[in-house]
């Protein structure tokens, strides 16, 4: 089964509980076509498990990427973290689908990653997860 890392920011994002639903309803998304999903704040939240220390933090979503069939990346709020997560996700040559709100301003940079396989833009989440849940089907195949 294929694993997928969903990276997205968590720390210092509005509306914290709506952004961490959409990383769900991604995992869930995943579930649905046969994928198996790593959501990290289901497991090292800086709001629920402020005990884990940033080391463990990094080898552990770092360990995730790295053994990741597919990196599914949220960009529609500015992180290190997931800057960071394309860059191992690339260096392992992982394939990478980009989400993000359509209109948003989005860096070149992770744009141009050359493990990106899509380029999703959205209305709303409604949109991103069945334009996710069309290509992930055909990707699988």
């Amino acid at each position: 089964m294929y694993k997928v890392y969903v990276s997205g920011a968590l720390t210092d994002i509005k509306n914290p509980a709506e952004t961490k639903a959409l990383y769900e309803k991604i995992g869930a998304v995943c579930e649905e076509v046969g994928l198996q999903p790593y959501v990290p704040h289901l497991h090292t939240d800086p709001v629920n498990n402020p005990d884990i220390t940033p080391r463990e933090v990094f080898d552990k979503d770092k360990q995730q990427v790295s053994i990741s069939d597919l990196v599914i990346a949220y960009l529609g709020s500015l992180s290190f973290g997931v800057g960071m997560e394309l860059a191992y996700a690339e260096s392992n040559k992982i394939p990478i689908i980009l989400l993000y709100e359509t209109g948003k301003r989005i860096s070149r940079f992770p744009r141009g990653i050359p493990t990106v396989i899509a380029e999703i833009q959205f209305n709303d989440h409604e949109d991103a997860l069945n334009q996710l849940k069309t290509f992930l089907l055909n990707w699988k195949q």
